[in-house]
C-alpha cells in the first residue's frame, strides 16, 4: 500500500511536493521518496522511514524543479526509474500485481534482466511495471499492463515534460486538483487543502491522463470491467478529510455508524472509538442514539497505524503502545466501542477489551464498520494470508462466536448493503472480496 503524489507547476514545486506527499503518510510508513524534473534534468531521493523524518529540507530547498513526484510506501522503495527509447521516467505505484511471478518469468524469457536486488527471487511490482512501460511506451504500455496483470493499481509517471497518471479497475483511488499555478494528482484529496489546491475530479477507472502546461488531458479511456471501487478506502485506509470517488470519507463513516445504531441498539452510558479510524463510526452512532460520545482511549500522537505494519510482531507492538486509556471515564460505565474492522482479533482480545474491563467498564459492546472479514486482500492491503483472519482461523460463522472469543457483551457488524447505501454506489460496483462475496 502506498500514497502517491504528482505536481506540475509554473514555479518551483518542491515545497508543495514535500507537503502534499507528507499528507499521505498514513498510507505507508516504511519508505519514502521523491523525484523532480526541470529543463531536462531529473533528480531523485529515496529513504527508509517517514518522509518528514528523513527528508533533508536544506537539500530539498536547493532543488529547482517544476514537475515533481512523491511517494510513501509500506513495502518497496519508490520511486523507481527506467531508461528506454521513449526517454527516462520515474514510477510511483499503489497496488498489487497478483500475477507478478508469471510476468517476471515472461520478461526473463524474452531476454530482460533485473539487477540491484539483494534477493534475486523477489522483484518489486513497480520494477516489473517499469519494464513493461519501457518496452511499449507509457500509454501503450499501460494498456498492455491492464491486459497482462491480475490485480489493481494507481500509477503516476514523471517524465521530463510532464506527468502521466493512470488508474486500474477502481480499488486504488487517484484524484486530480488544481490551483492558479499548479496541477496536481494524488492518491487522496487530503493532500490538497493546505497547499491551496481545489479538487478537479477523480481519475476514472481505466483512464490515462497527461498533466502538463495544458492542464489535464485524457489520453485514453480503457474499457476495464468489472469496475470495483475500493470499499476499504472509505472504511479504513483513507484519511477522514478525503473525498474518494465523490464520497466524503467522514460522512461515509458517520452514515455507517448511524446504521449500526439502527441495527444493533444497546443500553449504554458512553459511545467511544478505537482511534483514529473508529471515530467517524462513533460520532454517527452517538448522534443517532443520543448516547454521549466521549474518548475512552487517547491515541499517542507519535504512534503509527498498527494495521499497516509489515509483520505480526510490528503490528502487535504498535497496537499495544499507541492507545492510552482514561480510567476516570471508563469506570462503572457500559461502553460501546466502534472500530473499522476486526481482522485478526489480536488487539481486541489481548488489549482493548481486557484494558476496558480492568479500568472498570461494566459492559463492553463492539460495533464494527464492515462485515466480519472472511478472506485475504489480494489488492494491496496487509492481510496477505487467509489463515491470519480471525473468522477463518477460528471457524467462526456467527456474531456470538466472535463475542465469546473476544470477551464482548455484544458485537454488531455492518452489512454490505449498509456500505453501498453510505457511499451511494451500487453494491455490484464495490469490491467485496475480503468478505467472501466475490
Amino acid at each position: 500500500m502506498s500514497g502517491i503524489f504528482g505536481i506540475y507547476s509554473k514555479r518551483n514545486c518542491i515545497e508543495d511536493l514535500v507537503w502534499g506527499t507528507s499528507y499521505l503518510q498514513h498510507r505507508g510508513q516504511k519508505y519514502c521518496g521523491w523525484a523532480v524534473a526541470n529543463n531536462g534534468k531529473m533528480t531523485y531521493r529515496t529513504h527508509a522511514g517517514k518522509l518528514r523524518e528523513k527528508i533533508n529540507f536544506a537539500e530539498a530547498k536547493e532543488v529547482d524543479g517544476k514537475i515533481g513526484l512523491g511517494v510513501v510506501s509500506s513495502c518497496d522503495r519508490q520511486p523507481v526509474s527506467e531508461v528506454s527509447k521513449f526517454g527516462e521516467f520515474f514510477i510511483a505505484y499503489d497496488g498489487n500485481v497478483i500475477s507478478a511471478k508469471n510476468l517476471k518469468e515472461e520478461l526473463l524469457k524474452n531476454g530482460h534482466s533485473f539487477t540491484g536486488y539483494y534477493d534475486p527471487t523477489f522483484i518489486p511490482d513497480n520494477v516489473l511495471i517499469g519494464k513493461v512501460l519501457a518496452l511499449r511506451g507509457p500509454v501503450d504500455g499501460l494498456e498492455e499492463l491492464s491486459r497482462r496483470i491480475n490485480g489493481d493499481y494507481s500509477i503516476i509517471l514523471l517524465t521530463k515534460s510532464g506527468l502521466i497518471a493512470a488508474r486500474g479497475w477502481g480499488r486504488k483511488p487517484l484524484i486530480l486538483g488544481k490551483s492558479d499555478d499548479s496541477y496536481v494528482v494524488a492518491s487522496e484529496s487530503c493532500s490538497f487543502p493546505n497547499i491551496g489546491i481545489e479538487i478537479e475530479r477523480d481519475v476514472n477507472p481505466g483512464e490515462i491522463v497527461m498533466i502538463d502546461n495544458k492542464g489535464f488531458t485524457s489520453l485514453k479511456q480503457l474499457d476495464l470491467s468489472p469496475i470495483k471501487y475500493g470499499t476499504f478506502e472509505w472504511i479504513y485506509t483513507a484519511n477522514a478529510s478525503s473525498k474518494i470517488d465523490g464520497v466524503s470519507v467522514e460522512e461515509f463513516r458517520n452514515k455507517v455508524g448511524a446504521k449500526l445504531a439502527e441495527r444493533y441498539p444497546a443500553e449504554a452510558d458512553v459511545v467511544s472509538e478505537i482511534p483514529n479510524s473508529g471515530i467517524g463510526y462513533a460520532i454517527g452512532y452517538a448522534n443517532k442514539t443520543g448516547i454521549p460520545h466521549q474518548r475512552i482511549f487517547v491515541k499517542y500522537d507519535y504512534a503509527d497505524r498498527s494495521f499497516t505494519q509489515g509483520t505480526k510482531e510490528e503490528r502487535d507492538s504498535e497496537a499495544k503502545r499507541k492507545l492510552i486509556p482514561i480510567p476516570e471515564i471508563i469506570k462503572g460505565k457500559r461502553v460501546i466501542i466502534t472500530d473499522d474492522s476486526i481482522v485478526r482479533g489480536t488487539q481486541t482480545k489481548e488489549s482493548h477489551v481486557p484494558r476496558l474491563k480492568e479500568a472498570g467498564a461494566t459492559e463492553v459492546h463492539a460495533r464494527i464498520g464492515c462485515p466480519l472479514l472472511q478472506d485475504k486482500c489480494p489488492y494491496g492491503k496487509t492481510t496477505k494470508e487467509k489463515s491470519e483472519i480471525l473468522a477463518v482461523k477460528m471457524g467462526m460463522t456467527k456474531d456470538s462466536d466472535v463475542e465469546k472469543f473476544l470477551g464482548l457483551d455484544s458485537v454488531g457488524f455492518a452489512k454490505p448493503e449498509d456500505l453501498a447505501e453510505a457511499c451511494g454506489k451500487p453494491l455490484e460496483n464495490l469490491c467485496l472480496h475480503c468478505w467472501g462475496l466475490e
